[in-house]
Order: C-alpha cells, then sequence, then structure tokens
C-alpha cells in the first residue's frame, strides 16, 4: 500500500511540475552568443564574452574529475549565464535539460572564484541527473520524456544526497569548499550539542517550531560520513539502482541497505550518534572567555547579527529568527529591553556597516519587469533622527560603508561583465568620486576606512583570501602580511587594531592585526560560531555569539590573547578524507589565455521551441494540476516561450477538449495564445409550471438542469507584471487586456435561449498588492492589501455576451498574539448576461455554497489564522506533521438576479452566508520534499440550515 500511495503521490506531483520550472527571464534588449565545446554549449550575452571563454575552459577542466567519483561522463548540457541577476546561485533541471549559472559572486563565499565554485558544484548535479538518465529503462523515456528523469530523480533522491553529494564534490576538488567553511559546519554541531539529535524527517523536511539546518548542510554530513565508513562508490551504486530499478519504489533505501547495512533513517541515527559524541566530548572541554550576555532570551530561535554601540550602554543589532521579519531593533544594556527601530528591504549578506548613529546596508532591488536582472541600493539611515538616505550605484553594489567625515560610501561593485571595484559615491549628489580595481580583477569583501583616503578590504586571488589596503589617490595597494587565514570577514577598525573573523583555527574565531606592529592575535575563540564584533572605545567587545538557539549578542573585555603563531591551522579531516578517494584537486590556475574556442550568435527566434517532455496525463501549467488526456510541452532554454497541446477531460464537467497553449516572456509584455475546442457543460435555473384542466398555473418548482454544448475558443492575453518591491513590502502591479473569441454550437439538452454562433468578448484587470514580508511562523503577513478591477464586455455584439464591472479586496491585519493574523476580503459585482450567455464570477462566493448566476452581487468575509500545534510527528514514514493551523471563517453575500422560464420574468433578492472552520494540517507525504496542505473545511449555511464539508489540499512545489 506504501509503494502505491508513494507511485500515486509522485506521478501527480512531478508531472504537475517538471516542466514549468520557470527561474525567470533576462532583458529583452540582451543579445545572446554561443560557445560550444566537446561538452558544454555556453550561452551568455554578447558582452560576457572573454569571461565566456574562461569558463568554457574552466568547465572542461572539471568535466573529468567531478564524474569521477559516479563513474559516469555525461552527455552535453547547455550552461546559461545570466549576468544582470543581483542574485548569486546556480541550477542544473532537467525539463528542459540545462543548467543556469547566475554569475555575479555575492560578499559571503567561500575563499575561491565564484564561477569555478559554481563550475564545481552545478556540473556534480549534470553528472548526478545525467547518470540516473543513462541507466532509466526506455520505456520511460518513451512515455515521460526527459520529464521523466525529473521525476525519478526528484521522487527517489532526497536532497539531502543531491546537496550534499555536491558539496562533498566542491570541497574534495578544491582546497575550500563549504566542507571547509564553519559558518557552513557549525549550525548542526550546536543544534546536536544543545538541542539533542532531530528525528530524521525533522532534520530533513523542516520545523515550525525550531530551526532545522538545512539539506545543503544535512547532506555534507551524511553523504562524507559514509564515504568515509564504506567507500567512495556506495552512492554511485545506490545512483545507479535507483536507475536500473525506478519500479521498485524504493531504490535508493534498498541501495543504502544493501551497501551499508542501513535505510537512510538508520544511516542517518547512526552517522550523528557519533558525531554527537564527538561534538560533545569537544563542548565538555570547552573553556570560554568570561562574558555576558546583552541579548534578551527568547523562545524561539533568533539571531542577533550586524552590531554597533551607540552609545556606553545601547547597541543596534539586525535581527532575525523563526517568528521575527528580519529588523534593526536597540538594546538597552542597563535595562535588558529591546525595541523595533526600522523593518529594511531584503539585505544582501555581510553588507551592513555603522558609523556614529548611522546605520548603512545595500538592499536588492527588483527589477521593475525582468527576474534576472536588478538594482541595490544603498539606505544611510540615522538611529536616532529616523532620517533615511539613499545613494543609488552605477553596478551591483555590496558591503557599504561610510567614510569619517560621513559624506561619502564606499562599496563593493561588480558589473555585467564580472568587473570587481572597489567605489567611493558622494552622498549628497550620489556621483561617483573615485573607482579602484586591481590588476587581476580580484574580488573583494568587508571594506573600512581606515582614514579619509584609504581603506583596507578583504582580495580574494588564486590562493585564496588575505587582507589589503589601498590609497585612492595614487591607486597604492598594500597587502598585508601573514592575512592569509583562510575565511576572512566582517573588518572593524578601533585606533590602531584591525578586527576580524577568521577560520584559521577550524572554527570562526575574533582576531585583531596590529596596524603599526602587524602582530596577529585572537581574542575570542566560541564554542561553535562567531560573528560581527562591535568595539567601544574603552576597549569593550560585543560580540555574536551561536548557540543550538541562533546567535546571542555576548559582551567581554578581552584579558588573554593568543598569539596567531601559537595557534595551530584547522584540521579539516572529513573534507581531507573526501579528497583522498578523488583523483586530485582541480588546477584552474593553467587557464590559457590564448586559447579561443569558437563563438557566433544565438538567435532568440530560431530557439522559440524546445519540445522535451510529454505524459498521459494533461498538465495544467498555471495551477500545476493534471487531469485525464495527454500532453505534449516545450519549454525554450532562455525561459521566454512555454508551449503546451493535448486532450483533456474535465472530470467535474465530465467533457473533454483539445487544448493548445503559448506563452511568450521575452518581451515587456507577457503574450498567452490559447486554442480550445470540444464540448462544455453546465446548470441553468428553470421554472417548471404545473396546470389544471382549466390551464391555470397551481404549481411552480425551480429545478437545476444540466444541459452541454459544443464550444470552440480563441484567447488572446497580455499582461505586464510590473515588480514595485521596496522596503520590506512586496509590492505587484499587473495591467491585463484579454481578447476571447469562441463558436457555440448546441447539443440536445441545450436549452431553447441558448444562442450559437460567434462570440466576441474583452476583459481588462488591473490588479496591485503590497505585503509585508512575513516571518517563518506566520500564517499571513501582519499588514498588507491587495485590490484588482475587472471589466469584460462585448464590444463588437452589442449585449449578447453581457457585461460585467467587479473590484475586490483583501486587507491584512495583525491577530491578538504572535503568529495569528486576520484577512478581510470585499467585493462588488454588476453582471448583465446576454442571450444566456454571461461572463463568469470576479468575485468569491461564500464557502460551502454552489455558484448560482446573478446580475449583481456584493460579498464580504472574515478570517482568522491562528497555529494550533506544530507537533513535527511523523507516522511511519507515511506523514510528517509540521504545523497544525485553524481558520475561523464568516461570509455573507447579497445576490440579486433573475429566474429563467414562466411567463412572467421573476426577480430575486438574497441574502446567504455560511460559518465555519478550516483546519489545516503542513505535512511531508512519504518524505517528499516539496511540502503539501491538506485539511478539511466544515461549513454552516444558515440560510439553508445545512452543514457542508469540502478536502482541501495544495502542494508548494517553490521549496523545490
Amino acid at each position: 500500500m506504501k509503494k502505491l500511495l508513494l507511485l500515486v503521490f509522485v506521478l501527480a506531483s512531478f508531472i504537475g511540475r517538471a516542466q514549468y520550472f520557470d527561474t525567470g527571464q533576462d532583458p529583452a534588449s540582451l543579445k545572446w552568443r554561443q560557445i560550444n565545446t566537446a561538452n558544454f554549449q555556453l550561452i551568455y550575452p554578447d558582452y560576457y564574452e572573454e569571461q565566456a571563454q574562461i569558463l568554457a575552459q574552466k568547465l572542461e577542466m572539471v568535466y573529468d574529475f567531478g564524474s569521477y567519483s559516479l563513474k559516469h561522463n555525461p552527455e552535453k548540457i547547455s550552461v546559461i549565464l545570466h549576468t544582470q541577476t543581483v542574485q548569486s546561485n546556480g541550477l542544473v533541471a532537467y525539463a528542459p535539460k540545462r543548467s543556469e549559472f547566475y554569475t555575479t559572486p555575492r560578499q559571503s563565499i567561500y575563499p575561491q572564484d565564484w564561477l569555478e565554485q559554481l563550475a564545481l558544484h552545478e556540473f556534480r548535479h549534470v553528472v548526478q541527473i545525467d547518470k540516473l538518465n543513462s541507466d532509466l529503462p526506455k520505456l520511460i523515456k518513451i512515455i515521460l520524456g526527459e520529464q521523466g528523469t525529473a521525476l525519478l530523480f526528484g521522487a527517489y533522491l532526497p536532497w539531502w544526497f543531491i546537496e550534499g553529494d555536491a558539496v562533498v564534490t566542491e570541497t574534495a576538488l578544491g582546497n575550500y569548499g563549504r566542507g571547509r567553511f564553519p559558518s557552513f559546519l557549525m549550525e548542526h554541531q550546536a543544534q546536536v550539542v544543545d538541542n539533542n539529535i532531530f528525528s530524521y524527517d525533522k532534520a530533513y523536511l523542516g520545523s515550525y517550531k525550531d530551526y532545522v539546518p538545512n539539506h545543503y548542510k544535512l547532506g555534507y554530513y551524511l553523504v562524507a560520513n559514509s564515504r568515509e565508513r564504506y567507500g567512495s562508490d556506495m552512492w554511485e551504486k545506490a545512483m545507479k539502482r535507483v536507475g536500473t530499478k525506478p519500479f521498485s519504489i524504493t531504490p535508493f533505501n534498498k541501495a543504502l541497505k544493501l551497501e551499508t547495512g542501513f535505510g537512510k533513517v538508520e544511516l542517518y541515527e547512526s552517522i550523528f550518534d557519533s558525531l554527537a559524541t564527538g561534538w560533545k566530548n569537544i563542548d565538555a572541554q570547552f573553556e570560554g572567555t568570561p562574558s555576558t550576555q546583552l541579548s534578551v532570551k527568547n523562545k524561539t530561535y533568533t539571531n542577533y547579527l550586524y552590531k554597533h554601540w551607540l552609545n556606553d550602554d545601547e547597541l543596534i543589532a539586525y535581527k532575525t529568527g523563526l517568528n521575527v521579519v528580519p529588523c534593526f531593533v536597540v538594546i538597552n544594556k542597563k535595562s535588558g529591553t529591546e525595541k523595533k527601530l526600522i523593518t529594511p528591504g531584503i539585505i544582501f549578506e555581510e553588507s551592513v556597516s555603522f558609523r556614529g548613529e548611522w546605520a548603512v546596508w545595500a538592499e536588492k532591488i527588483p527589477d521593475l519587469r525582468w527576474s534576472h536582472s536588478g538594482l541595490s541600493r544603498i539606505r544611510i539611515f540615522n538611529a536616532n533622527s529616523k532620517k533615511m538616505y539613499s545613494v543609488s550605484p552605477e553596478f551591483k553594489a555590496f558591503a557599504p560603508v561610510l567614510s569619517p567625515n560621513l559624506k561619502e560610501v564606499a562599496v563593493v561593485e561588480t558589473d555585467f561583465s564580472n568587473h570587481n571595484y572597489l567605489t567611493v559615491y558622494d552622498i549628497a549628489s550620489g556621483k561617483m568620486k573615485y573607482r579602484y580595481q586591481t590588476k587581476d580583477n580580484n574580488t573583494l569583501f568587508t571594506p573600512v576606512w581606515l582614514n579619509q583616503h584609504e581603506l583596507i578590504f578583504v582580495l580574494l586571488d588564486e590562493n585564496g583570501k588575505r587582507i589589503a589596503k589601498v590609497n585612492l589617490q595614487n591607486e597604492e595597494q598594500t597587502l598585508f602580511p601573514g592575512t592569509e587565514l583562510g575565511e576572512i570577514k566582517q573588518l572593524q577598525i578601533s585606533g590602531d587594531s584591525l578586527y576580524f573573523i577568521s577560520s584559521y583555527s577550524g572554527k570562526n574565531a575574533l582576531y585583531v592585526y596590529n596596524l603599526k606592529s602587524a602582530e596577529i592575535n585572537r581574542l575570542y575563540a566560541p564554542r561553535f560560531d562567531t560573528a560581527y564584533p562591535a568595539i567601544q572605545q574603552n576597549g569593550t567587545i560585543a560580540i555574536s555569539d551561536y548557540t543550538g538557539n541562533g546567535f546571542r549578542i555576548l559582551e567581554f573585555q578581552p584579558e588573554h590573547t593568543d598569539p596567531i603563531n601559537t595557534i595551530g591551522p584547522g584540521s579539516w579531516t572529513l573534507a581531507n578524507s573526501m579528497q583522498k578517494q578523488e583523483p586530485g584537486i582541480v588546477d584552474f590556475t593553467g587557464i590559457d589565455t590564448t586559447i579561443q574556442y569558437e563563438t557566433k550568435a544565438y538567435s532568440k527566434p530560431k530557439h522559440l521551441f524546445n519540445f522535451h517532455s510529454w505524459a498521459p496525463v494533461f498538465v495544467d501549467p498555471d495551477n500545476y494540476e493534471f487531469l485525464p488526456g495527454v500532453s505534449l510541452m516545450s519549454q525554450n532554454k532562455l525561459g521566454t516561450a512555454f508551449t503546451t497541446l493535448g486532450y483533456k477531460w474535465d472530470t467535474s464537467e465530465k467533457t473533454g477538449h483539445f487544448y493548445g497553449k503559448y506563452t511568450y516572456k521575452g518581451w515587456f509584455p507577457v503574450f498567452d495564445l490559447e486554442v480550445t475546442g470540444g464540448k462544455r457543460a453546465s446548470q441553468y435555473w428553470l421554472i417548471k409550471e404545473y396546470r389544471d384542466e382549466n390551464d391555470e398555473i397551481v404549481r411552480r418548482d425551480t429545478t437545476l438542469e444540466n444541459y452541454k454544448w459544443n464550444e470552440t475558443t480563441l484567447s488572446a492575453n497580455m499582461r505586464i507584471p510590473l515588480n514595485l518591491s521596496r522596503g520590506a513590502y512586496s509590492r505587484l502591479l499587473q495591467p491585463e487586456v484579454d481578447y476571447q473569441m469562441a463558436h457555440y454550437g448546441k447539443e440536445k439538452s441545450t436549452p431553447d435561449e441558448f444562442n450559437a454562433g460567434n462570440y466576441h468578448s474583452i476583459s481588462y484587470r488591473l490588479y496591485y498588492y503590497q505585503l509585508l514580508r512575513r516571518s517563518h511562523q506566520d500564517i499571513y503577513p501582519d499588514f498588507g492589501f491587495s485590490i484588482e478591477g475587472n471589466i469584460r464586455h462585448s464590444p463588437w455584439q452589442s449585449d449578447e455576451m453581457g457585461k460585467l464591472y467587479a473590484a475586490a479586496s483583501n486587507v491584512y491585519l495583525p491577530g491578538f498574539l504572535k503568529n495569528h493574523g486576520i484577512r478581510l476580503y470585499g467585493g462588488i459585482q454588476d453582471k448583465t448576461s446576454g442571450n444566456f450567455f454571461g461572463f463568469s464570477d470576479a468575485v468569491r462566493f461564500p464557502r460551502g455554497w454552489t455558484k448560482i448566476e446573478t446580475e449583481q452581487l456584493q460579498s464580504l468575509s472574515l478570517n482568522y489564522a491562528l497555529p494550533l500545534i506544530n507537533p513535527d510527528l511523523s507516522i511511519g514514514g507515511l506523514t510528517y506533521v509540521r504545523r497544525i493551523s485553524a481558520t475561523i471563517f464568516a461570509d455573507y453575500a447579497n445576490l440579486k438576479g433573475s429566474y429563467h422560464g414562466g411567463d412572467v420574468p421573476a426577480k430575486f433578492d438574497a441574502d446567504i452566508s455560511s460559518y465555519g472552520v478550516e483546519l489545516l494540517g503542513d505535512v511531508n507525504f512519504l518524505r517528499f520534499y516539496a511540502p503539501v496542505k491538506i485539511g478539511v473545511r466544515a461549513s454552516y449555511l444558515k440560510e439553508l440550515e445545512d452543514v457542508g464539508f469540502d478536502f482541501l489540499l495544495s502542494v508548494d512545489f517553490n521549496s523545490l
């Protein structure tokens, strides 16, 4: 039974999702080129030629190394380079087959070139999925196309393995990698020591009650420790079994048992039991620095990050957590109180600094239209006056820092061609004053002002990170000796002392560099991790110290220092063990810049169609649903053109029709063209009159009658999704125009009033929302609203199709307790139907009621949503329940309309309402990673004095 449930759930989920993994679009103005090597097709903007040539060499260098331990050489794959995005990421997808690189480096990368990191990590995903594809039975690929591979890959391979194996690879094939990155490794250590070992389901699938480290980190520990115990080929054998025995339902788990004697749950428990023993022994020997906690104690996981002393008693910090919308707070050390200062927008990592009463940070500003583009905005905020100033840099900018005279701001910038700069802007005018680039175009991090003309920063070269200084007047650069200390970040200057965080000892610790003597000493070593020092003039230091409940703030006065030469470098035992199982380290220094691959234009018009998958079901791409039928799917590699063709059977109407839809997102407006043809079914109210022998009416009955008709439709839609998000609010404005032509033909059951023929209609819609960001535990945003207006008519056919005018709005308000929320809805609609045809409603009906044809509709709704319990409950591997929530609702509507039939037209004016509760569970079925909301709605229909029940179900594919 469990196997059958898994098969049904997997098919339903993945066929509905696989081919619609749309990451967004690049600006339409870009012209694209391509390089074809033996194993890769690079597709990139034309100005990125030099970087693409180098990356092509690096990918070919990685090919044999990244394939080695999985014993598979993958087929050629396309790599699309998104060069204008403010995101730093990479991905591999298989329906359609491609990889995407987001080329902008972020400030939190480990000490290796960003594109090299992407090449190592993402190519391993290419090997993984191509290996599975090569082993799959041909029948699956014949039936489903590329999405068959994507289906099995995402369904049978846990995400902790997929990402953990890639992290192991990036670590083993280089000198760094996240396996040598303390901030990546420390979360599980703190969780296990402070909070014990979570169940497998909780560790993998997450929680609303506790913070759970992500599947990248979980996967590294599981994959690396398993390889160390059982050999590097165990995962190759596991993947091979998944590919060759996909119908065994649990091939991955079976392979683990064959190789290790454990299933994945037992393997997790065994590995983490061993890790816990070692970590607890280390913790028992820890002797910490005497300190005082300044931050308040929170019941849920909370972090206090970027910090600064406003005065002797007050500290400003950036607060995040499970039940916190990220914000700046002021902590008073005397009173032990905390107050919120401001809620900023989405801040780039490692991009906050302070000077005096001023805070400065870099916010992500999304492009108005293009997902793969964006800006940076420098925000300068006065903590006392609450005044805000902004600077708009020329390129993507990070890590801003105010000058000593408060008139300038220095930033790290990266342009679209990955040229890296240290740039100074004048705050008053917003104009650039200085711009510095190293001769080798090194990536730069964490600048701080030494004086009005000199800045100190972290520089990344082929040997790793080190500290450097530049004089902006003569561009003279100086490297600080002895600062090749692994990960270096978060520089702070106080007098002649330069404070920084380094991973040199194997843990992130606080060090100080004497600018006069060049001596380096360690000031603070944590239990698990430390970050973001704030230095007072008297030498008192506030530090973020990590625990199993998040980063707290500790205050201490350094009493003992450890010279750097007395501290042994960190020994990355597990990472080094992984490295020994590989053929060697990829030497990217061997790039030959004289090698030039042939390059040619990549034509957008010639690549609008890329049919990659098909299915013996019909897929609804807009709702991630599937219906009985067949479908054929296309998505081009640039993610601008989407096609679905097929035949579907509507289970509610019990009718079938052909379907075709083409969506183009490559221009500023988005265009949809949709064609359908087949039968339709519906109901109408009919008044039946009963007459006596004198032909007088003795009784009337009102009944619902079923009928069918033939329908062919053509619709063309144009919409412009405008992303107006700024600050703490996400905003979208979308105007939309839709034209529809329909041909209707009669059936035997079609009413006499039904007019066959051709009909044209146009719809206009304007939609806007503004929503406050939510915390992880919130059900609704605390504040926000959405509003939309609709007009629909048939301009060329008088009133044959009728008219509709509608407006509706949602308003979100905070509830009475934390994480509770209120949603108010109101809508009004005026509709006239022509010749029995009418437009579908644009305003909601009360829940539980069947929709009734109306001429006027006014609707109100109140929802109060609250979490009931976060049980983190596993039920035999079938279901994992993270949260149970409830929504208490009250719906009301006033309906006005006409009855059909009878000699004398009859009107109705009725009030209908429903009251009830929805119980929802946030669950994961069969350890499938995408969470499901499942539940039941109980509605009391007052006017009918009846109780109705509805089943509720939705799947969140955005988590994949």
